[in-house]
Formats: C-alpha cells, sequence, structure tokens
C-alpha cells in the first residue's frame, strides 16, 4: 500500500477512533466487531448530520470509520467535512460497493482507506493497522476503480483566466448577472464562460460548482 505524508501514530492502542453510521443499530454493529474482536476503543459516535459530525469531531479523532453501503449527498457532504475539521484525521470507509456506478461518488472524497465488507473482519483489522502507521489502505481493485473516478484539480484542468475568475464568485453564491458585472463583461459573455466552467470540472449545477470549491480550498465553507 502507498505510504503517505502524515506520520505513524505512536500508540495504535491509544488511538482515538470516531464511528459514523446512519443508525445507532448501524453503529451497534460495527462498534461490536471493532471492541469485542479487534480491540479498539470507539471514543465517540454520531450519525451523518453535519451538527453532530462537527461536535464528534471535536474530540480530534486519529481515525474516522464511516459504515456506508452507499456515498450519498448528505454522506459525502459529513465525510468532506472531516479532513477540513481536522487535517491529521485519517478517513476510512466500510462498505458493500464494489461496482463502477456505486464507486463513482466515493471518488469525491479524499479517502485514506475503503474496506468492502465481504473481505471480513481481518480486512478491516489490516486497514485500521495501515491507516493508524501513516499508509492508506484498498480492497482489492477499490484504489485503482478511485483514481479512475477522481476528478482534477482546477489548476490541471486548462482554466482561461476569466473561467477561473467566474469559479468562486458563482460558488461564493452571486448570481450569473452579478458576476459578469464584477468581472466587466456582458451577461451573454458570462453565460459562456459558466457553461464551459461546468463541463471542464464535471458539475452539473452550482451547488455541485460550490462543493467543488470547497473541497479544492478555492473558497472557505
Amino acid at each position: 500500500m502507498p505510504v503517505i505524508e502524515r506520520g505513524e501514530i505512536a500508540s495504535h492502542c491509544a488511538a482515538t477512533i470516531y464511528l459514523l453510521g446512519h443508525s445507532v443499530l448501524h453503529r451497534h454493529g460495527v462498534r461490536l466487531i471493532l471492541e469485542q474482536e479487534l480491540k479498539r476503543n470507539v471514543a465517540v459516535e454520531s450519525d451523518y448530520a453535519p451538527t453532530n459530525v462537527w461536535n464528534a469531531m471535536r474530540s480530534a479523532p486519529h481515525l474516522a470509520i464511516a459504515d456506508a453501503d452507499a456515498a450519498t449527498p448528505a454522506v459525502r457532504d459529513a465525510l468532506q467535512m472531516i479532513p477540513r475539521l481536522n487535517t491529521q484525521t485519517r478517513l476510512l470507509v466500510l462498505s458493500v460497493a464494489f461496482e463502477a456506478t456505486a464507486i463513482q461518488p466515493w471518488a469525491q472524497i479524499r479517502l485514506d482507506g475503503y474496506v468492502l465488507k465481504d473481505g471480513g473482519v481481518a480486512d478491516l483489522a489490516a486497514a485500521i493497522d495501515s491507516l493508524l502507521a501513516g499508509r492508506s489502505y484498498f480492497s482489492a481493485g477499490i484504489e485503482q476503480a478511485l483514481m479512475c473516478h477522481q476528478r482534477p484539480a482546477a489548476g490541471a484542468l486548462s482554466l482561461t483566466r476569466r473561467e477561473a475568475e467566474l469559479l468562486p464568485l458563482l460558488a461564493r453564491g452571486m448570481s450569473l448577472r452579478q458576476a459578469a458585472e464584477r468581472m466587466a463583461v456582458s451577461y451573454k459573455t458570462a453565460d459562456s464562460h459558466r457553461t464551459n466552467l461546468l463541463r471542464k470540472l464535471g458539475v452539473r449545477d452550482r451547488v455541485e460548482l460550490a462543493r467543488y470549491a470547497i473541497r479544492e480550498n478555492i473558497v472557505e465553507p
């Protein structure tokens, strides 16, 4: 597995684990595996509501484990909060999704690991050990699938000067007409820049554009 830049946690046993899941029942099953079979203590848990994620991240967990079978918008938004709130928290997804169409939405999130539930407890244990040691861990075939769907950063997309100028304006909530006035161009010209911008970034609307800009640290959340 490829080594990443963040360092190894001094004591794996003392690592703080944050467990995310849609419901108490979802989290209870994973907690039992972590605590009884893997001897890992879950210090904090929550669902994917932004306020609950925010509060849980105040514990500065070393590892966040997300039990999520689908990368729904709510799940993606919650998980994208984690590295913004604490860059040292490692992020591991536990999921059943393995087909290309199901993997694609996960590529929008910076993941340190992705474990298929079919892999069993041994795979989960190996993933946790790897992440706490400063490495990444992905079940067979998952990392390649994610890389195929990852979008390049805005700087690598050959945006024109005007497209790069328009991006943060729209992401901050300006209307196209307001952005056109700020850029001192006609509405029609701004609309053309917007069309090209959405196409290059691979997003469909203003909401996805804003999420992209936040994820790439172009604008503040």
